[in-house]
């Protein structure tokens, strides 16, 4: 007797194949779904604690660049104070600035040029690619394939023939 409902409360060897595979699928739908919204609910408390990081340093940026300026003032102030005119020592002070900045940039320009894209992350996705559109992979083993390209050497061939008259 087949069961044509797919109430899976009814036992398996009264269903039939189709609702067996309909079940299956459901169940699989259940799951994911059900991993879908896990991971929202994460995600939506990491977006939140992200946003309170991000808003909390850029307050503290903010404050540390003002307490810079002040220090920057300062440092001319205080040459301005050994005896050099005032726009003397706030050209120093940018002079020094500006040189910092040209030896950064120097740094990072000479970090770029040895920059190179990640191989094996590519050729990994690049592989899963493959995969999922069902390409064959150079290394991997086919029906069709003989036991000589399999294994590098002919196969023993041993055929037992028996003739009975």
């Amino acid at each position: 007797m087949i069961n044509t409902t797919n109430d899976p409360s009814t036992p398996p060897t009264q269903r039939s194949i189709g609702e067996l595979v309909q079940s299956i699928k459901d169940e699989i739908l259940g799951v994911v779904h059900h991993e879908i919204d896990i991971a929202k609910k994460e995600l939506t408390a990491l977006g939140i604690k992200v946003g309170i990081i991000a808003a909390c340093a850029a307050v503290l940026l903010f404050l540390l660049l003002s307490a810079w300026v002040m220090l920057l003032f300062a440092a001319a102030t205080g040459l301005q104070a050994l005896g050099l005119p005032a726009w003397a020592s706030f050209l120093i002070v940018a002079g020094v600035f500006i040189l910092l900045g040209a030896i950064a940039g120097l740094i990072a320009f000479l970090v770029s040029k040895k920059l190179k894209a990640p191989e094996t992350t590519i050729e990994t996705a690049q592989s899963a690619v493959g995969a999922v559109q069902g390409k064959r992979r150079s290394n991997t083993v086919s029906y069709d394939d003989t036991f000589e390209e399999l294994y590098g050497k002919p196969a023993a061939t041993t055929v037992t023939s028996s003739s009975s008259s």
